[in-house]
């Protein structure tokens, strides 16, 4: 009898050590670990399936994760961080190269600015040409980078909070490197799964921080922004870059986004050998406030905004010029930087950029039910 428990015993152990070396090598724990790793990431705010969608299933590692200030405080506002990475020592997921996702969650305005003077109030969303407007009920933007074998996107939301709370601004940068043949944003799926993580995110976040905000749409798709080859002449131009007129060969090009519900508008423009010589750009809310402080807090120029001024140029030359905004603390801020020597400007340069700038920010003020800008100016900063 003994003898037949004892076997009984053993063959228990046997499978419960093949059910464990199944879980462990078929990549249960992997999943398991990778789980856990993504609901307590970021204050718990994460999709876990749309990280999953764009970093694959098995094994990743956090990389940055931290939290301070909240909401609705009066000295520190809410920032969140937190980074998730494929952890390619293991040969995880199902994508060739190496991924990740980083996710910054802002409180807006910022409270505690003279605590960062050097640094930027906001995550930035780079892009050399005009990044698209989200749409569908979101106020974002997506941008993607152009370098070879990498394919980056970020993705920006932001939430205008219930009366008597800070706003929220949602940022999600995703990279995937390392891959063969086009870029994995060129997908209309891949896309629409890497700005979903923002959307999906910043929905988690409304209710985790309760700011009860007007949310948009579950995204069906993802817009490709303006690329190198799909510029146009200024006079064709129907979205951002509209109304600009061309200046013999040193205008000849634009590159713009359609016309949208965004907290950032760009326009671009080039002269006959596709060389960038201007580019406009309207902030707005978050925006606003990052700009003025990375053109004058950062830089120890003063701020001309606060003194009273409503437009002029600033201390790196670029001119700038602001609109008041309804339900906004902060002015709307438009700006045209001339990629030219501000030495060698000619009076002629001044009265087109300035005229350029006048029109670029009346359609996109107008566009955003903002008051008429102030006229541009060819005054310094005191």
């Amino acid at each position: 009898m003994r003898r037949h428990v004892a076997r009984a015993g053993a063959g228990l152990g046997a499978l419960a050590l093949l059910a464990g070396g199944l879980f462990w090598f078929g990549g249960g724990y992997d999943r398991w670990s990778t789980g856990r790793l993504l609901t307590s990431a970021c204050d718990g705010v994460l999709p876990a399936d749309g990280v999953r969608s764009v970093l694959g299933e098995r094994r990743l590692k956090a990389g940055d994760d931290d939290s301070a200030g909240s909401l609705d405080g009066t000295v520190a506002s809410l920032r969140v961080v937190c980074g998730i990475s494929r952890d390619t020592a293991k040969k995880a997921g199902e994508h060739a190269g190496d991924g990740s996702v980083t996710v910054s969650i802002n409180g807006v305005p910022t409270l505690d600015r003279e605590d960062r003077r050097y640094e930027s109030l906001y995550p930035t969303v780079p892009s050399e040409l005009p990044p698209a407007p989200l749409g569908q009920g979101w106020n974002g933007v997506f941008s993607v980078g152009d370098s070879p074998g990498v394919a980056e996107a970020t993705t920006a939301v932001l939430l205008d909070c219930a009366p008597g709370r800070g706003d929220l601004l949602v940022t999600v940068s995703v990279v995937v490197d390392g891959y063969l043949g086009d870029s994995p944003l060129d997908n209309p799926e891949r896309r629409t799964a890497v700005a979903r993580i923002a959307t999906d995110t910043a929905t988690n976040a409304s209710r985790r921080w309760n700011c009860d905000a007007a949310l948009g749409e579950r995204l069906t798709t993802a817009p490709l922004p303006v690329n190198q080859d799909e510029r146009v002449a200024p006079a064709d131009a129907k979205g951002t870059c509209s109304g600009v007129i061309a200046r013999g060969k040193a205008v000849a090009r634009a590159w713009e986004s359609e016309r949208g519900t965004a907290p950032l508008e760009e326009c671009v423009l080039g002269n006959t050998q596709d060389h960038t010589t201007y580019r406009l750009a309207a902030h707005y809310g978050p925006y606003a406030e990052g700009a003025r402080h990375d053109y004058t807090e950062r830089s120890g120029d003063p701020d001309p905004i606060a003194s009273g001024q409503r437009s002029g140029v600033l201390a790196d030359g670029r001119y700038w010029t602001t609109a008041t905004c309804p339900g906004s603390r902060e002015p709307a801020l438009f700006t045209l930087a001339p990629y030219s020597d501000k030495a060698k400007r000619s009076e002629a340069d001044r009265a087109y950029a300035l005229s350029v700038l006048k029109v670029f920010a009346e359609r996109s003020a107008a566009a955003h039910h903002c008051a008429a800008p102030a006229a541009p100016t060819p005054t310094t900063a005191p």
